[in-house]
Parts: C-alpha cells; structure tokens; sequence
C-alpha cells in the first residue's frame, strides 16, 4: 500500500457538496405547504365571521318583521285553537330541523373522518412504495 492521497474528482466534490435536486423539490414544497397551513385557521375564522353576519342578518330580518307581523295579526283575531296548533306545528318543525342539522353535522364529520383516513392510508402506501423504489435503486447504485 502506498501512502498516496486520493484526490476527488472535481465533478464528485461538488456533487458531494452541493444540495441535490430532490433537496430543492421537498424545502420549497415544505415551505408552500407550511404556508398553507398556517393560513387555514384565518380561512375558519372568515368563513365563520361571514356565517355569523349572515345569521344575524336574518334575524335582524325577522325582527324587524315580528312588529308589523304582530299588529297585522293581532288585529285579526285567530282563535286561540288554532293559535295552538300552529305552535304545536313550529315547535316539531323546529326540532325536526335541529335534529336534521345534527345529523347533517354528524355525517360532515363522518365524511372528513373517512377522507382523512384515506389520506392516511394513502401516505402510508406511498411511503411503502417509495421504500421499494428506493432499495430497487439502491441495488443499482452499489459501488463495486
């Protein structure tokens, strides 16, 4: 053996030194994502101020419309029987509409569970398949 010092070919040494391909790919990919997930709970809370004028609107609609709807029909004299009975009638088709709304909800959130766990899988499969990739390429790659 000779006490020779191997020298590097130029080419390797920057290929050694410098940030690959993939590098790139996945730092800006990271960066673009990380902003996306930051900006999702500014997304939430405009959606839900615009939700929550909307329903204040409507009942500020229906308000408004109680004072002039209360004299029209006060002044119409309906039977208390009949008073009733339309009560009767709001107050099941308000509790079939609530209990419609919750399981509206609910299903939102079996669906997003369900999608969530398909990306779950999903990623887990892509990983599996990337594993593979990588040891079939790592079989090419072996220096002699």
């Amino acid at each position: 053996m000779s006490n020779k010092q191997i020298v590097q070919n130029p080419t390797e040494t920057k290929r050694n030194n410098s940030i690959s391909v993939c590098d790139l790919l996945k730092n800006n990919t990271t960066k673009i994502i990380r902003k996306c997930e930051t900006q999702t709970p500014i997304y939430a809370q405009f959606y839900s101020n615009y939700y929550n004028e909307y329903l204040h609107s409507l009942e500020d609609i229906f308000g408004t419309c109680y004072l002039s709807e209360k004299h029209f029909f006060d002044n119409l004299e309906i039977d208390e029987k009949t008073l009733n009975a339309t009560d009767k009638f709001w107050k099941g088709f308000t509790e079939t509409t609530i209990s419609h709304i919750d399981m509206y909800t609910n299903f939102r959130k079996a669906q997003f569970d369900t999608i969530t766990s398909f990306m779950r899988s999903y990623d887990h499969f892509v990983h599996l398949g990337m594993d593979y990739c990588a040891e079939m390429f790592s079989q090419f790659n072996v220096k002699s």
